[in-house]
């Protein structure tokens, strides 16, 4: 009966903490058809049966469950449901297990005690970096701001030599899909998940194939000239013996992705323990709570809108506890979890430490392998200007009759420091690209600048939102003549209007005189020297005041959480707007 089961090369690899029992198995195979359709016995049902190859004379052993399950029929209405055949397969070698499933339910709880999954590393060790194409990857940037690319994925014939790796060392590789001749491979690392294309074979085919993985990675052979450019894995007990806990983020779009792909429904459980479904209005506040980042305290509490939370330190796990997210119930295929135990099976978290090499992402811990040597690049960005130092505003007061900005304003400053380009258009408010925008022809440069006014300060809230602009806007900085044309006919021509109250004050701010604009642009846009900065002007940073925070972590010493996010957020800033072709510049105080 078991040489009927064909199975395609796609499997997750796990290790047995310790000798694997007949109940260990067993409770994984119960879970799995815990979704067994009522009152069917199993098509098969084998546990533990021992084999040997014909062809390799490899022992192992197989334990597999067939069997009927139901699924709801989502696009109608009534008491429709889809008759499906579920199977699972386990093959045991020694300690080590490839599980092969489908449509089965939820085993995470079988796994947890007695199994971990193969680390990344581990998953990636089952081939060579010069033999591979590496045609697909995607990358989780080891930030958590809310400003910040989080994620990016890269396609090409073989991303090796295209792709930059300046500052790979600050990325997670979470999926990779490679070809090796004709062999195509992809690797999930989050779910410990490899694949292979293959047509289905039988168990004892599928077998060999997942000892040869096993071996490979536990031989940990062969070049990773390339994939050692990026973030490593270190153990959970090595970062906390001289780092601990800073900060939190619940990956809320990862998490309701998965919640649409599983076809699950969010529910909400009142003090009766009675279940009702969660009102529009709830799930609203529900993902705007889950999309914040919230520091984590010495004592390990966490203040948040949904209540009282913490996190918990395992032996080899950062966990949470809310009671808050307890109270909302996961439904799926008429299976119920609560969402903190569903957010955690599933990784959906990311941890970052005060010390900010280090970031808890996908159940393991990861080492930035660029390190803190960005940080003398990352200080370069950050221009210090003597105008900003008397500012009071952003903008200043309006009047009907003012022509320029009040002088203790940000904006005045920026057009002081820009006063020697040829034209400054004032572009805020309405649909802006930016605050000011600058053209010279001389420098061959195109500025776009985001202004944010404040008192001094090292926190790391209002460099969020300026960060913010500046990332949104960096696709227009590669404007079309007819693009920017309309914007000037549309909206530069006017004077400015801001509370209700129009000014004397033109947009156009500066212009050399005699000039068409359209002339100027087509010379300005041919230059083969052109180059485009994004500047964001923030008043409230001192350059002295964060140098003096960045060089405790240059030599060691802990840091606040919102210093490790202030680099965080500069260094996202500076790789976003270097992947766009742009120069990152930061105007703050002295």
């Amino acid at each position: 009966m078991p040489d009927r089961i064909l199975l395609t090369q796609n499997s997750q690899f796990l290790k047995a903490s310790e000798p694997i029992s007949d109940s260990a198995i067993r409770a994984i195979l119960n879970q799995a058809a815990s979704n067994k359709k009522l009152g069917e016995n199993d098509i098969l049902n084998i546990e533990r049966e021992a084999r040997t190859t014909p062809s390799s004379n490899i022992s192992y052993r197989v334990s597999i469950r067939v069997f009927k399950t139901e699924r709801e029929v989502y696009f109608f209405d009534s008491s429709l449901k889809d008759e499906i055949f579920a199977c699972i397969v386990i093959f045991e070698f020694g300690q080590d297990i490839a599980l092969f499933k489908k449509s089965c339910g939820n085993i995470s709880d079988a796994l947890d005690d007695r199994f971990e999954q193969v680390s990344p590393s581990d998953l990636t060790s089952t081939f060579d970096d010069n033999a591979a194409d590496f045609q697909k990857i995607s990358l989780r940037n080891m930030t958590i701001s809310e400003k910040a690319m989080r994620s990016r994925s890269y396609e090409a014939a073989d991303l090796k030599g295209l792709l930059s790796t300046h500052a790979a060392g600050r990325s997670i590789p979470y999926f990779i899909k490679i070809r090796i001749g004709n062999i195509l491979k992809t690797i999930s690392t989050n779910s410990g998940r490899l694949v292979e294309m293959s047509e289905r074979q039988n168990i004892d085919a599928i077998s060999e194939w997942a000892y040869r993985q096993i071996a490979s990675m536990q031989s940990a052979s062969g070049n990773k000239t390339f994939l050692d450019s990026f973030a490593k894995k270190v153990e959970l007990k090595d970062v906390l013996a001289h780092s601990q806990p800073s900060a939190i983020l619940v990956e809320a779009s990862t998490l309701f992705e998965l919640l649409a792909d599983l076809d699950g429904e969010l529910l909400y459980q009142s003090g009766d323990n009675r279940t009702r479904q969660l009102s529009q209005t709830m799930q609203a506040n529900l993902i705007n709570n889950l999309e914040q980042v919230y520091e984590i305290q010495p004592n390990k509490n966490i203040s948040w809108v949904g209540g009282t939370a913490r996190i918990r330190i395992n032996k080899k796990t950062i966990t949470g506890s809310s009671r808050s997210l307890q109270r909302i119930v996961v439904s799926i295929q008429e299976k119920t979890v609560n969402l903190q135990k569903f957010i955690i099976q599933h990784g959906l978290y990311s941890v970052v430490f005060d010390d900010p090499k280090y970031m808890y992402f996908m159940g393991h811990c990861f080492e930035d392998t660029s390190g803190i040597s960005e940080i003398p690049s990352i200080l370069e960005i950050l221009e210090p200007k003597s105008e900003l130092a008397h500012c009071t505003s952003e903008k200043g007061n309006f009047s009907a009759s003012m022509t320029a900005f009040e002088s203790i304003s940000v904006f005045a400053a920026v057009e002081k420091i820009h006063s020697q380009d040829d034209w400054i258009f004032c572009d805020d408010l309405g649909n802006e690209w930016a605050d000011h925008i600058t053209l010279n022809k001389s420098n061959a440069c195109i500025s776009f600048i985001h202004s944010k006014y404040g008192p001094l300060t090292n926190s790391a809230s209002k460099l969020h939102d300026v960060v913010g602009q500046g990332i949104k806007n960096l696709g227009n900085l590669s404007f079309s003549i007819k693009a920017f044309d309309s914007k000037y006919r549309e909206k530069f021509v006017a004077n400015y209007v801001n509370d209700g109250i129009s000014t004397a004050l033109p947009r156009v701010r500066n212009a050399p005189p005699g000039i068409v604009l359209g002339d100027y642009l087509k010379e300005l846009l041919k230059n083969y020297a052109l180059h485009r900065k994004c500047i964001l002007c923030c008043s409230f940073m001192s350059k002295a005041a964060i140098q003096l925070e960045f060089d405790k972590i240059l030599s060691g010493e802990k840091v606040a959480g919102n210093i490790t996010q202030i680099l965080w957020i500069i260094s996202s800033f500076a790789h976003a707007a270097k992947d766009s072709n742009a120069i990152p510049i930061i105007y703050c105080s002295p």
